[in-house]
């Protein structure tokens, strides 16, 4: 006589959690998105602003070293956009891939360039900060 009512309290709480569960999740990745926005944004605007021995410290420590010996080639690039195309996002392994297109100008040659540079962010440390795991981009 009890039976029905267990299993639909058993029901009743275990889709209460799996939706709890779902809404935890969604809640997570939208924080990893906002916090992706804000780094890409922050990282964005020094490199526009030619500041790019700080860029380094957006990126994991493999870069950082070639990026710095990279820094004085290009002391005459004035980047003026920045854009993203699209990022495609691996939840599982924490990364973030896409296509970005620089718009830059060579000052010594009055010069303007476009560019695209596939970058990969990375999600690191306990604390999920993104690094990028591409360097600097090229800027011939």
């Amino acid at each position: 006589m009890h039976t029905p009512i267990i299993k639909l309290l058993t029901l009743i709480t275990v889709t209460v959690m799996l939706t709890a569960c779902n809404t935890m999740q969604r809640i997570h990745n939208d924080e990893l998105m906002t916090n992706f926005d804000h780094t890409f944004t922050t990282y964005s605007k020094h490199l526009r602003w030619g500041h790019f021995r700080e860029l380094t410290t957006f990126m994991t420590p493999e870069h950082i070293g070639p990026s710095l010996q990279k820094v004085d080639s290009l002391k005459d690039r004035r980047v003026s956009r920045v854009q993203p195309i699209a990022w495609i996002m691996d939840e599982e392994e924490g990364v973030m891939v896409g296509d970005v297109v620089i718009d830059y100008y060579i000052t010594s040659r009055a010069v303007i360039r476009q560019t695209t540079q596939q970058q990969t962010w990375r999600l690191v440390g306990e604390d999920e900060h993104w690094k990028l795991d591409t360097g600097l981009p090229d800027l011939p």
